[in-house]
């Protein structure tokens, strides 16, 4: 066994700027893509009640100028909301009007009242779906921003916590499991509809706006725990940011080093629960843009409960996911890098590998990426540093991409933090540079600008990405793009 430490991998801002933190990297040099003489105009949407169009569209007025830090030991992990406008370190500011909000009738609402659990869930997304339609027809904005009623809140029971909108409740009757399984989102649902309108949306729950309006939780004590409001500024102007198709950091790239395709490949399970599906997450180099391609079914063995790609759908997938890159970039990779969170099969490894002798690249590193429970210990009342790297073999090696932060001064978390596990099955890249790379990934999340992110952007977009397909048709429009699922 060895242990090791990764110094806080730095990101790239505007003006070739460079800082380990995203928030003090913004202020300080501005979004990655900005220019001294380039003011932005982000046309917004709105939908939603009058009453929570009305308190979000006061909000983000108030956000415009800034929004000060809570009072903390810690400021550099509070810090304060610099604003969101023309004289801003974004030098951008949202254009919202009467035009840009369509209201959703007060009747229809209380109609909702009149249906069971989850035909009250399914008509609301439809309601949301069809007024998200209409602005996207009459004025096409950037972004279209559900501010979702209160009526709607808690009809679903997802646990994912990466945006606003995922704050469920749901009863599981007997009928409604054979109809529709037990994992109706209304968040991943209203993603999947608007996809047919090429629209990317950002759903916001009253309480990010107004911290006194209640939302319903899951949580035992009935009430979710709620950022400051400077971390929810900047967190929602970064996501609006990112989705109206601007960019707002990256990794910073060696010169020297190859160009690489990062790809993350993931399993789900259609929501009918008879198909398995693969669900595929190409991330472009150091910029993090994801395009999204969906794989074919994918029928488990008998002997084995892990799915696994045959070698020729691995060789299309692997294709595919290189000829979108060449489309972004115009030129071809000459590594990639594949993040999977299950072992690799034989015809796996055949069909990868049989596709980067296709499409003549240098190098490829095939990892097994997931969650670990080694857990190690140190002096003191805090976890291991962020970027403690224990290497059990050369093949076996366990990373703390969540732990004590020296720029915070603290472990910026509520629980004991777990490793990521990777697994080398094929690799030209030593262990230490393929744990710098996950590290590096992991600061590429446009929903949260706190940079400790447990899992690379990799293998935290291919399990989005499932969670919103399995709810579009085997014919439906699939989005490349992975602003659409965030």
């Amino acid at each position: 066994m060895k242990l090791d430490f990764l110094e806080e991998p730095e990101l790239e801002f505007g003006r070739h700027g460079r800082h380990v933190d995203i928030r003090q990297g913004l202020k300080m040099y501005g979004p990655l893509d900005t220019a001294d003489d380039d003011v932005r105009r982000i046309r917004i949407g709105i939908v939603g009640t009058q009453q929570t169009i009305d308190g979000l569209r006061r909000w983000l007025e108030r956000c415009a100028t800034g929004v000060e830090a809570k009072k903390s030991r810690q400021p550099n992990l509070f810090p304060d909301f610099p604003g969101f406008g023309d004289h801003s370190p974004f030098q951008a500011s949202f254009e919202i009007d009467d035009a840009s909000c369509r209201v959703i009738p007060s009747r229809e609402l209380r109609e909702i009242s009149n249906y069971a659990h989850y035909g009250a869930l399914i008509r609301g997304v439809e309601l949301l779906t069809s007024e998200v339609r209409a602005l996207s027809e009459e004025i096409r904005p950037a972004v279209v921003l559900v501010a979702l009623p209160p009526e709607l809140v808690g009809l679903d029971d997802d646990e994912d916590d990466s945006e606003e909108a995922k704050v469920k409740e749901a009863p599981r009757g007997e009928k409604e499991e054979l109809a529709y399984g037990t994992d109706l989102d209304l968040h991943h649902m209203l993603k999947a509809a608007a996809m047919k309108f090429g629209q990317p949306i950002q759903i916001v729950l009253p309480t990010t706006y107004d911290p006194t309006a209640r939302a319903k939780t899951n949580k035992l004590d009935g009430q979710r725990k709620l950022q400051d409001e400077a971390t929810r500024a900047w967190n929602l102007h970064i996501a609006l940011y990112y989705k109206a198709n601007y960019r707002p950091w990256r990794i910073v790239r060696n010169p020297n080093d190859l160009k690489t395709c990062f790809v993350g490949i993931n399993f789900y399970r259609s929501l009918d629960k008879v198909n398995l599906m693969t669900s595929m997450a190409q991330v472009y180099d150091e910029r993090g843009e994801g395009v999204i391609v969906r794989g074919k079914p994918v029928a488990l063995k008998k002997d084995d409960p892990i799915p696994h790609l045959s070698s020729e759908d691995a060789f299309t997938l692997i294709v595919h996911a290189l000829t979108e890159y060449r489309r972004e970039h115009k030129h071809s990779p000459a590594r990639l890098v594949l993040h999977k969170s299950s072992n690799f099969s034989a015809d796996e490894l055949s069909g990868f590998n049989r596709a980067v002798e296709d499409q003549r690249l240098d190098t490829a590193d095939f990892l097994v990426v997931e969650k670990s429970f080694t857990r190690l210990f140190r002096e003191g009342s805090y976890p291991p540093l962020r970027g403690t790297l224990l290497s059990l073999d050369d093949r076996n090696h366990v990373l703390y991409t969540k732990g004590s932060v020296p720029y915070y001064s603290t472990f910026p978390g509520m629980y004991v933090p777990r490793s990521l596990r990777f697994k080398i099955a094929q690799g030209d890249e030593s262990p230490r540079k393929l744990a710098e790379e996950i590290l590096a990934l992991t600061k590429l999340n446009w929903n949260n600008t706190q940079f400790d992110g447990g899992e690379p952007i990799t293998m935290r977009v291919a399990r989005q990405v499932g969670k919103v397909l399995k709810y579009v048709a085997a014919d439906g429009v699939v989005q490349p793009k992975y602003s659409f699922y965030m």
